[in-house]
């Protein structure tokens, strides 16, 4: 959500991660990680943080089983997501810089 104080987290994707429950399953670590994916840049150290989640879907021969560091890496992750920061917006006072690139099929534009 975007206003004047900056960017944050929306009320109810919180309320949805507060009740989200442990994945017993493959499918749903990646229905999870894929949802924390699209709010990690509120989330420092989002990489290291769900590495143990990861490791378990690494390996398709073998049996998913949640274990307890992947369990501790999900209630943290679940933490921070909850108390993301708010993201400031830029100011007047600061450096910014607009790169820019274009083909015949797409634009794209970064504010750096």
């Amino acid at each position: 959500m975007v206003d004047r104080h900056g960017v944050r987290s929306d009320p109810e994707a919180v309320e949805t991660v507060l009740t989200w429950k442990a994945p017993r399953t493959d499918t749903k670590l990646m229905s999870f990680l894929g949802f924390a994916k699209y709010y990690r840049e509120f989330i420092k150290g989002y990489a290291d943080k769900v590495y143990p989640m990861q490791k378990l879907m690494r390996n398709k021969r073998k049996k998913f089983e949640w274990n307890e560091e992947a369990h501790a890496a999900f209630e943290n992750l679940k933490r921070e997501l909850c108390e993301a920061p708010v993201l400031g917006m830029p100011t007047e006072k600061c450096m910014c810089f607009l790169d820019t690139d274009a083909s015949v099929l797409a634009i794209s534009g970064i504010l750096l």
